[in-house]
């Protein structure tokens, strides 16, 4: 018998079960849900309503779509969740790619022009201001409270239950949730408080002068990715500094 061509063959199985198992690892593959956001101004009769309550209500909405940097071809936010990760990718104004793992407790920032990832905590309330007759008033979403409604509404498919979000101290700010309880949980950096719904939001609105502006879900896709799809590219450099 050849024991070196024995040794030889045992060696070249061995090596090929390794090099298998290695690329499996790595190549491995997560089932997630790509959903496709579209700027919302509520129904054509409430604009049309709105537009003659207030003539500003058309510069308005094209001010938002040129923010949002939405196009008929592009929409301005398409989120990739699974039960594990999240990827979100905006664009317009103060947009860019948002990578998070569920299990963690921080999230990342890609910068693709500079091939960098800044790290930030995962939870981040969304700060904004408001004039309050000659004071200026701040508002943060960690202020806002849930409340849990009754309706159902259809929403790229999906049946989705409704949720409100009320600041007690600024009662006439009022976020509006549609959810879906079948899908995974979505929820990023200033978009934290949605981590509290008990479902995917398909939709997000709030009323400014009488017009509800916000996203709301165009498509929903399932896809499988790989797991490096949600976490930064290891030629990318890692930016610690965690601040808001």
């Amino acid at each position: 018998m050849n024991y070196k061509k024995s040794s030889l063959t045992l060696l070249l199985i061995l090596l090929a079960f390794f090099v298998n198992g290695q690329q499996l690892k790595k190549g491995r593959n997560v089932a997630a849900w790509k959903i496709s956001y579209a700027l919302d101004f509520g129904s054509q009769q409430q604009q049309k309503i709105a537009s003659k309550q207030d003539q500003g209500q058309t510069a308005m909405i094209e001010l938002a779509k040129s923010l949002s940097g939405s196009t008929d071809d592009s929409p301005p936010l398409i989120c990739y969740v699974s039960p594990e990760y999240i990827r979100v990718e905006q664009k317009g104004l103060g947009g860019g790619i948002t990578l998070a793992d569920k299990r963690d407790t921080v999230s990342y920032l890609l910068d693709t022009a500079g091939k960098t990832a800044t790290k930030y905590p995962a939870a981040m309330p969304n700060i904004q201001t408001a004039m309050a007759g000659d004071s200026m008033m701040v508002i943060s979403s960690a202020d806002f409270v849930m409340e849990l409604k009754t309706g159902t509404l259809m929403i790229a498919g999906h049946s989705c239950k409704k949720a409100v979000f009320i600041n007690p101290h600024s009662p006439e700010n009022v976020i509006t949730v549609w959810y879906a309880p079948e899908l995974p949980r979505l929820y990023w950096q200033q978009y934290s408080y949605l981590k509290s719904i008990p479902g995917c939001a398909l939709a997000i609105g709030t009323l400014s002068r009488g017009l509800n502006i916000g996203i709301k879900a165009s498509l929903i896709e399932k896809v499988t990715l790989g797991e490096s799809f949600f976490t930064p590219p290891p030629a990318y450099t890692i930016n610690e500094e965690m601040s808001y």
